[in-house]
């Protein structure tokens, strides 16, 4: 028991003695429980000259945001040496943060090289530690970069060179053609198509250009003769015979169309206009003869005939013709003969056969 009391004693002198202990030293901490003591680190001055250090920086950045907000920023390129245009009033370009208005839409430009805008970085100060006095530093407004107006000129578009062009080829110019070249040209046109019924339409155009245009007479002769038009026939030959008058071909046209009339004196008349009796024009002889005998005159006729017999006498009709003249004049002996050419000739039709036999018989 007094033991136990003894113990409790120096105990509690000893939180006595503790307690003196820890008035004596403002900041010295209580022991703690087991009788650890911490032994407390002596203050130092490194927290002192921190703050100082900070003070300094904080002051200088002040100082360097006001002379920065003083003077307005500029921005320089490279190439250029002259005065700087500014961009824009802050106020307006802090108005919309980051909005470009009326910007032109950009063409196909080429941007000159080493031209770029190379805007000047600033640098922003470290913000101050927590603990350091309260300075409010502004940070300067970054620029926001505003791309200039650019007037977009029109694009010129040149015409390709003459040298690209295409050559037009130059149009042949139109020779006028003489009358005489459109005669020509319609009368080969009608006489390829001699049986179309324009033929007689192109051969009167040619007429109209050339009037003695001989070939396109006597071929509108024929064509109309061959249309069965025999009183247009026979006006156009009287024309035709009284621009060439002595022309042989027009004067036997007309002479066989007035033999084909059952008109031999007109016929005669057309065929002695010329005189050829004595000559050796075939068709000629061969139409005064028919028209001799058409007017019975058999003795003239007899006398063609004859004359047409040594001109061809390969013709069977040329003896046949004589012939009957011959029997006409009462000379069988010659009928007989003449009647034996023309059956030799084997040109002759199956019914003029037959009628020569017959008077080969009749004549013995």
């Amino acid at each position: 028991m007094v033991a136990n009391n003894t113990y409790i004693m120096s105990l509690i002198n000893q939180m006595l003695r503790d307690l003196e202990s820890r008035d004596t030293t403002d900041s010295r901490p209580s022991t703690l429980p087991y009788n650890i003591k911490v032994t407390e680190e002596p203050a130092s001055k490194v927290p002192l000259l921190v703050w100082s250090v900070l003070a300094i920086f904080a002051t200088g950045g002040s100082y360097l945001a006001y002379q920065y907000n003083k003077t307005p920023l500029v921005i320089f390129t490279d190439n250029s040496k002259k005065a700087p245009i500014p961009i824009g009033p802050y106020e307006t370009i802090l108005a919309v943060p980051n909005a470009v208005t009326n910007i032109v839409p950009r063409t196909e430009q080429k941007v000159p090289e080493n031209t770029a805008v190379q805007p000047i970085s600033v640098v922003q100060q470290a913000p101050a530690a927590q603990t350091a006095p309260a300075v409010q530093v502004k940070s300067p407004v970054q620029p926001v970069q505003v791309t200039p107006e650019v007037q977009v000129e029109p694009e010129i578009v040149y015409e390709p060179s003459i040298k690209n062009r295409p050559s037009i080829p130059k149009s042949a110019p139109i020779k006028q053609l003489s009358a005489k070249q459109q005669a020509d040209l319609l009368y080969r046109q009608a006489e390829n198509n001699s049986e179309d019924y324009s033929a007689v339409y192109k051969l009167e155009q040619v007429l109209k250009f050339d009037p003695r245009h001989l070939k396109a007479r006597l071929l509108l002769a024929k064509v109309l003769h061959n249309q069965g038009q025999i009183s247009k026939t026979a006006d156009f030959l009287d024309q035709s015979l009284a621009l060439f008058p002595g022309n042989l071909q027009f004067v036997n046209t007309r002479a066989q169309l007035f033999l084909q009339q059952k008109k031999p004196n007109d016929a005669l008349k057309t065929l002695q206009g010329i005189d050829l009796a004595n000559g050796s024009n075939e068709i000629y002889l061969s139409l005064l003869a028919v028209t001799y005998q058409q007017l019975q005159s058999f003795t003239d006729a007899a006398n063609v005939y004859q004359k047409l017999v040594s001109v061809n006498p390969e013709k069977a009709e040329n003896w046949l013709g004589f012939a009957l003249t011959q029997e006409k004049l009462g000379n069988p002996k010659f009928a007989r003969e003449a009647y034996q050419q023309a059956l030799s000739k084997h040109t002759l039709k199956e019914s003029v056969t037959s009628y020569i036999k017959q008077r080969l018989v009749e004549l013995k």
